[in-house]
């Protein structure tokens, strides 16, 4: 299921986040996908304070600032491809699985308006719908539809954005696909998708080949910056440097990939302030957990199936212990996601890919589109 469905031969993938730029440039070599090209370009520094407020129009750049950013990381980078892949973020949109009775394709698409009206929470015409037929599950009758719904003005934006980078829309799409092409592939277990971002976290199960829940917790590494901020009594600039000088320590002996946008301080964390720290993001991620538990159990229950293992990715995973306490929380299998699994790159990146894999997830299961 994807918006704006063409497919020319371009591979690069470009993932606007809430606290950077990310892109993929992939091409094919043998049947095989070969990393070209990456790149990241940290927005934080660029909105300095703006980044710690509230997500509201306050703290977005202007279109034309935003292009100019794609346009230097790109030239940095020395990304070759015109034609892009965007991805939209799960919180712009509106999702949900409809039951059917068996009918044809024609009748679904006449009426899918008007299911729609029952689950968007804004008027119809201010949307662009999309959806896509699902196989049921096991014993169940009928037919399932997953539905997405995108504001006009979320697709209105990006629209401006791309066209004054210069560059070819191939098509926008979701980041919850982007995702299950790269980190589930053709694996048929029942999964759970985790990507912890800056602003949020956003779920996804996938259960048979088909996403069949999408869900999104407005509880991302902003939140966490901020309850450290708060409950240390320090500003949240320092709170920022506090919590990712955990992830610093612990990954000292790799060398530092090239983040563009970011300057990088030498800072390391007391032993007391580092239980504390610890401490904190535990208290974060325990509420983090209860939500995903909630999502799960309810899965579970409806459809009789159990979810088998979880995969992890996203800037928010880097923190340390991360999947470890998730393994011991959620009682499931769960793994950091390798987005560079099927794709082949230099021994030498090794390091960088380990690093950064994780950010990278959503932007090489764009550029993965373009085959």
């Amino acid at each position: 299921m994807f918006l704006f469905k063409t497919k020319p031969k371009s591979c690069l993938g470009i993932d606007i986040g809430a606290s950077a730029i990310k892109l993929v440039e992939l091409e094919k070599e043998e049947g095989r996908h070969k990393l070209k090209n990456y790149a990241i370009f940290s927005l934080k520094e660029y909105l300095k304070e703006a980044w710690y407020q509230t997500p509201s129009e306050s703290r977005k750049l202007p279109n034309e600032e935003l292009a100019e950013i794609v346009k230097e990381t790109i030239k940095e980078a020395k990304v070759v491809s015109q034609a892009a892949y965007f991805s939209l973020p799960v919180y712009s949109s509106f999702s949900t699985l409809i039951d059917f009775p068996t009918m044809s394709e024609k009748e679904i698409k006449t009426a899918i308006p008007f299911e729609a009206k029952k689950y968007v929470p804004v008027p119809i015409t201010e949307v662009i719908l999309d959806w896509s037929i699902i196989d049921p599950l096991g014993q169940q009758k009928g037919l399932q539809v997953l539905l997405m719904a995108v504001p006009k003005k979320i697709i209105n934006h990006y629209r401006e954005v791309i066209q004054l980078t210069g560059l070819n829309l191939s098509a926008l799409e979701s980041e919850i696909f982007s995702l299950s092409r790269t980190l589930v592939g053709n694996d048929r277990s029942t999964v759970i998708l985790i990507d912890v971002g800056a602003r949020s976290v956003s779920l996804s199960i996938v259960d048979d080949g088909y996403i069949r829940v999408i869900d999104n917790l407005e509880m991302g590494g902003l939140k966490l910056t901020k309850t450290i901020s708060q409950q240390m009594n320090i500003s949240l600039t320092e709170a920022e440097k506090l919590k990712k000088s955990l992830s610093a320590n612990q990954a000292a002996s790799w060398p530092r990939p090239k983040v563009y946008g970011e300057s990088v301080e030498s800072i390391s964390a007391p032993g007391e302030q580092s239980a504390q720290l610890k401490e904190i993001i535990h208290s974060v991620l325990n509420a983090v957990i209860f939500e995903i538990k909630k999502v799960i159990d309810s899965y579970q229950s409806k459809y009789n199936r159990q979810v088998e293992k979880c995969i992890l990715v996203g800037g928010g995973v880097q923190v340390p212990g991360f999947v470890d306490y998730f393994v011991n929380k959620l009682g499931l299998e769960a793994s950091l996601g390798n987005p560079f699994a099927r794709v082949i790159y230099p021994p030498l990146l090794e390091s960088a890919i380990k690093e950064l894999g994780p950010s990278l997830a959503v932007a090489v299961g764009l550029a993965m589109r373009g085959e």
